[in-house]
């Protein structure tokens, strides 16, 4: 072995030590950054029911007082449609602003319940897929809302169709998955109620549709409604994960 000289180090010795002082203050700088905590299932949840009914409802308002859609009870009444009161205006700009970050805390959302029901035991990522495909549809939508043009809003049209869908899809295989898991509470019953109400009334749009020339005076009602009655669906799955977390919290205490 050829002896070094002392005061001096080999090549490879000098970067290895420059290199562990680099990671040492790259350590150092990550510990000083602020750790911003990342919602659990139930806050998220909440969240998804308060942001989106506030955005959607906020743009109406912007809506009506720019003049561009009537003023009335769109869930009754139905005088307008949720594209409407997103094409003109300021309206236009708030409701892409609002619903492309939500789109991100939807998926956020997905993630978290398919990582929940792996560490249940359901290791089928059938979660996390259908609510990519529902946040890409709700994308779709809201990029091209306000464009001109039949290619537009076929599009939209897409778009909100496979959203609804596939968020009413994820909702109702994560009630029952957890039924099966064995986490039934209240708001299970609940949920299940609200799936099969909202189903309800998709049939009957379609028998509506079928069977009534003016039923366009009607539409947009049930569009108004079946959004609202999605988002109630977050808020009572809320109530379901804070029970499924008060069930493990009591396990680890009861085994302690």
């Amino acid at each position: 072995m050829t002896s070094v000289p002392d005061g001096h180090f080999h090549r490879n010795e000098f970067f290895e030590k420059e290199t562990i002082t680099n990671m040492n203050i790259k350590t150092r700088s990550i510990m000083l950054l602020p750790a911003f905590p990342r919602p659990g299932l139930s806050t998220t949840a909440i969240l998804l029911f308060v942001l989106p009914t506030l955005a959607i409802n906020i743009n109406y308002g912007i809506a009506v007082a720019e003049g561009y859609v009537a003023l009335c009870n769109p869930y009754w009444d139905g005088c307008t449609s949720i594209s409407a009161t997103g094409c003109n205006g300021t309206a236009f700009f708030f409701f892409k602003a609002a619903m492309l970050p939500l789109s991100l805390l939807y998926f956020y959302y997905w993630l978290l319940c398919s990582k929940r029901l792996n560490s249940m035991g359901y290791e089928k990522p059938t979660i996390g897929n259908l609510g990519f495909f529902a946040v890409a549809a709700l994308v779709l939508y809201t990029l091209s809302l306000g464009a001109l043009g039949d290619n537009f809003r076929l599009m939209r049209r897409i778009g909100i169709i496979f959203y609804f869908s596939l968020t009413y899809l994820c909702q109702l295989l994560i009630v029952h998955r957890l039924g099966v898991l064995g986490q039934q509470d209240l708001s299970q019953t609940l949920q299940k109620l609200m799936c099969l109400f909202i189903f309800g009334i998709a049939v009957l749009t379609l028998f509506l549709d079928a069977l009534l020339p003016n039923y366009d005076d009607y539409e947009d009602a049930f569009e108004w409604s079946i959004a609202l009655l999605l988002l109630i669906n977050f808020l009572l799955a809320a109530w379901n994960w804070r029970f499924i977390e008060k069930m493990k919290v009591d396990s680890l205490e009861t085994s302690e």
